[in-house]
């Protein structure tokens, strides 16, 4: 039932995504992906990692100051935890679809928040200690969806690019095990091309 739910979610967006009316741009961007975990009392911090973010977004008809945007973006959290000369970093590809509410401050300057749900697809840790790794598919360990809020702005350096920054932090429990709990964070830079004629 639940996946039911997940996919219809996902095609009623993609709906909105593909139709005519909408422009669309090309997303992509370099994120500073953190989490912090809490398991039996304790709470652990993840070291931030460089990721990928890349995906299609779709600005819906609007006024010329506000206006709703969409998209279907592959988004890559994860994180990097160290203890006792050891590392363990998280690899978790999802893909998200977010609604935001765009707003346009000035003739150049914009800014958007939302929620954002995200389906993680391919989840691995990857650990290593001295010469030793080994490399762990957990995906069946991340909940589905992940529900994210995202705050974000950017500048339109012109008619084809735009220059982006955005912020996600995670609003559910990410983590499927009982007593444990844990949520990703992500910091994005990038740029946005429009695909306007």
């Amino acid at each position: 039932m639940k996946k039911k739910l997940q996919l219809l979610v996902l095609s009623l967006c993609c709906i909105c995504v593909l139709n005519a009316q909408n422009s669309y741009s090309v997303k992509g961007g370099l994120g500073f992906a953190g989490a912090t975990a809490k398991s039996s009392g304790l709470t652990f911090t993840a070291d931030a990692v460089i990721k990928p973010q890349i995906g299609i977004i779709a600005d819906l008809p609007g006024t010329d100051v506000f206006n709703w945007q969409t998209g279907l973006l592959i988004n890559t959290y994860g994180g990097k935890y160290s203890e006792d000369g050891g590392t363990v970093t998280g690899n978790i590809i999802t893909l998200s679809v977010p609604f935001l509410g765009k707003y346009k401050f000035a003739d150049k300057f914009f800014g958007y928040a939302g929620p954002q749900l995200s389906i993680s697809v391919s989840a691995t840790a990857k650990s290593k200690e001295g010469n030793l790794s080994s490399t762990e598919d957990i995906n069946s360990e991340i909940k589905k969806p992940i529900i994210f809020g995202v705050m974000g702005g950017g500048y339109e350096m012109s008619e084809k690019v735009t220059a982006f920054g955005e912020y996600h932090f995670g609003l559910s429990n990410a983590s499927s095990g009982d007593g444990s709990s844990s949520k990703f964070n992500l910091f994005n830079l990038g740029v946005i091309y429009s695909l306007r004629k």
